[in-house]
């Protein structure tokens, strides 16, 4: 059985032609230095990878081994998955290599470079625009000429609009409102058509990521509308989710909500 439909005009092509033409210079694209799987992956690997990383407990355990990069045995890895599914997980990066065996069950991660899982994140997040959206889609952005700062973590181009989105890793707990300040100025700076601030946890985001949001826009009449679940919206154009149900279900429903809002008629 074939893979998910991958885009045929993939690449980051089209998205940096729409930089371009909005007077950015796209200096740095798609880093692999801090990867968490090496770089130059064979197509049936790059797959098999993208199917794992849409599990959230597979994600949740690249972060541990990140964490534990050193040295690690599976006991070290349980905390959103079985020991099965750790155990396999394991076997998973020491067939390809990603991982290497040190002796008596413990391992260690062989790139010396990783030290976050934010990139590899960015990665994913890319690929979900270019396999489940076809849409083109860069990740690891970084622009010259934009007035807030040209440090962007997705950037891509769905139905011909600019769409940009903040990726965040670490749990809400640890999201500052310094963090939010942040991506409402790059988003003001690059002007897209839809920006998405997407945490990925299964935790609420009305908790402590809304109210962020809602104290950053008082007095600006924008309200904080919910979508569903935990996803809300600023007037169908700046969008706040999660992971739960899953990511690529939670990206969809941002972009279908801003293609076809709720008041179009």
């Amino acid at each position: 059985m074939r893979g998910p439909l991958k885009n045929p005009y993939g690449g980051g092509d089209e998205v940096a032609a729409m930089l371009k033409r909005r007077g950015f210079e796209v200096i740095l694209k798609n880093p692999t230095e801090y990867l968490f799987f090496p770089p130059d992956l064979d197509e049936p690997f790059e797959d098999e990878l993208y199917e794992m990383l849409k599990k959230y407990s597979f994600r949740i355990f690249i972060r541990d081994v990140i964490k534990n990069r050193k040295s690690f045995e599976a006991k070290d890895l349980l905390k959103y998955s079985t020991r099965e599914w750790v155990e396999r997980y394991i076997g998973f990066l020491l067939e390809r290599s990603v991982i290497k065996a040190l002796g008596s069950g413990r391992y260690r991660l062989k790139s010396e470079a990783v030290f976050s899982f934010g990139d590899t994140l960015e990665w994913f997040v890319a690929n979900i625009f270019e396999r489940e959206f076809i849409s083109s889609a860069l990740w690891g952005v970084r622009l010259k000429g934009v007035e807030a700062g040209g440090d962007y973590d997705v950037v891509a181009s769905v139905e011909g609009e600019l769409v940009y989105v903040e990726v965040k890793s670490s749990p809400p707990k640890n999201i500052e409102e310094a963090e939010v300040a942040a991506f409402l100025k790059r988003t003001e700076g690059l002007k897209p058509a839809l920006a998405i601030f997407l945490e990925d946890t299964t935790l609420r985001m009305k908790d402590k990521i809304v109210p962020i949001f809602e104290g950053l826009l008082k007095g600006r009449g924008l309200p904080v509308a919910r979508v569903r679940e935990e996803t809300f919206s600023i007037e169908e154009k700046v969008f706040i989710t999660n992971s739960k149900p899953d990511m690529i279900s939670n990206i969809g429903a941002c972009i279908r909500r801003h293609l076809a809002p709720e008041d179009f008629w």
